[in-house]
């Protein structure tokens, strides 16, 4: 990566195939955390898209109370992030990612089965705590197994195990479904399913969609399990970067680690960031929330829109590498606002109609905005961290999101009564204009202040990190 340090000395530039071939002489344990994000995120993606059909179709909520149902998913999961994030920098990567995809096993098997909302939604909350004591670790992991030389390079192949998972999660959703559907009517019906441990169990395909995530979070939970401890990585002569800051000094307490952190005045430029990347971000929470019943009512029930939205993943596999490759020598907070801008203009063209160019046209433009900012956020978050400070500085950045997601969430219930109901007569165009404008607030904030955000635009947080690092 080029770029320039805080001192004024230039960093040496080097090829992207250079860096590809540094990367392959990663440890083992990256290339693990690679595999158990692929398998976690196809039950996480195809969770996400289904759960307000989930609680609709299962147990009758409407609009207004699934959206409310995933908005309280949603801001519990920043809450829990936030309260973990201190925790997984003293526990350690290895036994948090343990505990996390453990616990999505069982929680997804309890939701999948449940008899009742009454032992659903504990489920549901649940689930939450399981996947935010996982997911800011996953991004910690990368940046611990990787090295300054491939840390670009290491985050662009992050998101692209991501989106690995969210391929494979639209095929698991539209062979699900697909199974269920009525030839005759052509809706979804209930059928019984022989379950291991279990018999006979009226299943719906939302259920069975959660159920699949329980095979998918064993395998992530395998892959760590052949993760090596910090001791065993040092017996092995493989070099990793701290996990804390024993090295350096006394151990810290998870609170003594937070305040430190929260002291800092270039968190709090980091968190006014986050907080307008949140209003970009929610395009993606109307996506699961939102979109997969407006195109449901809009085209019908054995519509194969899984596939459809996973067109943004297939997409990403081939933008992130060529984005990064472009865009690898500027700074990730001049790439994270140009991206913003692109992404924000989406659902003005969803505004434009339900058919599938129209559809295809606002996935792509979402994807290569996605493409360009998401990336470098994931760089820039774990970058201006201190050594050691990694998962803290994570986690408080999805703090914006707790009450953001709930908001956005809630907002979708509302616009699918008043715009897109299950009958009667529909203005899908203006909901999602309502959406893009929102939207747009984001990308127009970061413009406005980034004198502010960031005061040293052109200088790459990665190079102040890894001065840092090697002092």
């Amino acid at each position: 990566m080029s770029s320039t340090a805080s001192t004024g000395s230039v960093v040496e530039k080097r090829s992207y195939w250079e860096d590809l071939r540094e990367l392959s002489k990663s440890p083992r344990e990256l290339w693990l955390t690679y595999a158990a994000i692929i398998f976690e995120y196809i039950g996480l993606y195809s969770f996400m898209s289904v759960l307000s059909l989930w609680l609709s179709s299962d147990f009758h909520f409407g609009d207004d109370s699934a959206s409310n149902w995933f908005g309280v998913f949603s801001a519990l999961l920043s809450l829990f992030a936030f309260m973990v994030g201190s925790i997984a920098d003293v526990v350690g990567t290895r036994r948090t990612l343990i505990f996390s995809f453990g616990a999505a096993m069982a929680t997804r098997a309890v939701m999948s089965i449940s008899p009742s909302s009454a032992v659903a939604l504990p489920a549901l909350i649940a689930y939450a705590f399981a996947l935010a004591s996982g997911s800011p670790v996953l991004q910690t992991a990368v940046h611990k197994y990787s090295n300054k030389r491939t840390l670009a390079i290491a985050f662009s192949f992050f998101y692209i195990a991501l989106n690995v998972g969210g391929v494979l999660s639209g095929q698991l959703i539209d062979r699900t479904k697909a199974f269920f559907v009525d030839p005759q009517t052509h809706h979804l019906v209930m059928r019984t399913i022989d379950l291991p441990l279990v018999g006979p169990t009226p299943m719906s395909a939302y259920r069975a969609i959660i159920g699949l995530g329980t095979i998918t979070a064993m395998f992530a939970f395998v892959a760590t399990l052949f993760v090596r401890s910090d001791e065993a990585l040092a017996r092995a002569g493989v070099a990793s970067r701290p996990e804390s800051d024993e090295a350096a000094g006394p151990k810290k307490n998870p609170l003594a680690v937070l305040r430190e952190v929260v002291r800092d005045k270039a968190f709090w430029r980091f968190m006014l960031l986050i907080t307008f990347l949140v209003l970009v971000k929610a395009i993606f929470v109307h996506m699961h929330a939102t979109w997969p019943k407006f195109i449901t009512r809009e085209r019908g029930e054995d519509f194969d829109w899984g596939g459809l939205w996973a067109l943004n993943s297939v997409l990403i596999l081939f933008f992130v590498p060529v984005t990064t490759a472009f865009t690898r020598h500027l700074s990730a907070f001049k790439v994270i606002m140009i991206g913003s801008f692109v992404t924000a203009a989406s659902p003005f063209i969803l505004a434009l109609g339900s058919s599938t160019p129209i559809q295809v046209t606002a996935i792509v433009v979402l994807t290569v905005g996605e493409a360009l900012w998401s990336p470098r956020s994931y760089e820039y978050n774990v970058s201006i961290a201190p050594p050691g400070r990694e998962a803290t500085y994570v986690s408080l950045a999805v703090l914006p999101y707790f009450m953001a997601k709930f908001f956005v969430a809630m907002t979708a219930g509302k616009l699918l009564t008043a715009y897109c109901p299950p009958t009667g007569e529909r203005h899908p165009g203006v909901m999602w204009v309502i959406i893009g404008v929102t939207t747009l607030v984001g990308p127009i904030g970061i413009l406005a202040l980034r004198n502010v955000i960031n005061p040293r635009r052109e200088a790459e947080p990665t190079a102040a990190s890894e001065e840092k690092l090697a002092a």
